[in-house]
């Protein structure tokens, strides 16, 4: 089986940008078909435009703009881009990384799909971090990923320990696609508990409150629409549940620091 060298992926790599025992690349994605393979370093894959599907040993999963990905180096996967363009934000780890700052990766093994916003959120800013600042900071780069490896390790003990029922409807409902728009008041009665336990109890297995974890599920489909040049800007914040369009641009500047339009420029710039 093929493994690639580190850096390395199928398509044009548009920047690839090296950080000490980390390396980040954007990559259009030319292939319609890849066929099975490993990587050298274990690494996170961002879509930023485009829809694929990806299979590992597993399972199978459909990936559109804002999917999020981790694959272990030994995650044997292959996959099939669908029409259209289709590119991909990769930061890829190296084995000095784990050693350096004694992060656990035998416990985040084989491939996993990451639908948590605050993860999306994460990337999105680490991506824009390398488009419109001249001088790529490691420093938050670094803090980023620092999160995000909290984060997943947290959600494996969390994953572990025993969760009431209603958790798993929550996560269900917060993951679709119009996740954006739900009020408290549909939460609470999707949960069946009481409005009051659940703003309790919802930071304990989210690792964040309900008002943050769905504000960053808007800013994440903002996002994924801006993308398509031909959605406008007032129908991105109609979609995504933003009061009026001056809210949308403040929310939106305050999350990336860039304004929708000018977020628009840099996802769509080829």
């Amino acid at each position: 089986m093929l493994q690639l060298e580190k850096g390395k992926y199928f398509g044009i790599q548009n920047k690839a940008i090296h950080l000490d025992n980390l390396i980040v690349t954007d990559t259009e994605y030319t292939y319609d078909k890849v066929d099975w393979h490993t990587h050298e370093n274990p690494y996170f894959t961002f879509l930023l435009t485009g829809n694929m599907q990806e299979t590992n040993k597993k399972e199978s999963y459909e990936c559109n703009a804002g999917t999020l990905l981790f694959h272990n180096w030994q995650d044997a996967h292959c996959n099939v881009k669908h029409p259209g363009y289709t590119r991909g934000f990769h930061i890829e780890l190296e084995q000095d990384f784990f050693e350096r700052y004694q992060l656990p990766l035998s416990r985040i093994e084989g491939s996993l799909k990451l639908d948590n916003p605050v993860l999306k959120l994460l990337f999105r800013n680490m991506y824009m971090e390398t488009k419109y600042t001249a001088d790529i900071e490691l420093l938050i780069i670094r803090e980023s990923l620092f999160k995000v490896f909290g984060f997943l390790t947290g959600e494996k003990c969390r994953e572990t320990a025993r969760q009431p029922a209603w958790v798993k409807k929550i996560k269900e409902v917060l993951n679709d696609a119009d996740a954006a728009t739900l009020s408290w008041d549909v939460l609470a009665a999707i949960a069946q508990v009481h409005p009051v336990h659940l703003s309790r109890s919802f930071p304990t297995y989210f690792n964040t409150t309900v008002g943050d974890y769905l504000k960053k599920q808007r800013i994440n489909q903002a996002a994924v629409l801006l993308a398509k040049a031909d959605v406008s800007l007032t129908q991105i914040g109609y979609e995504c549940g933003f009061a009026d369009q001056s809210h949308f641009i403040r929310s939106f500047k305050q999350a990336f620091g860039v304004t929708p339009l000018q977020y628009r420029k840099i996802i769509t710039a080829r």
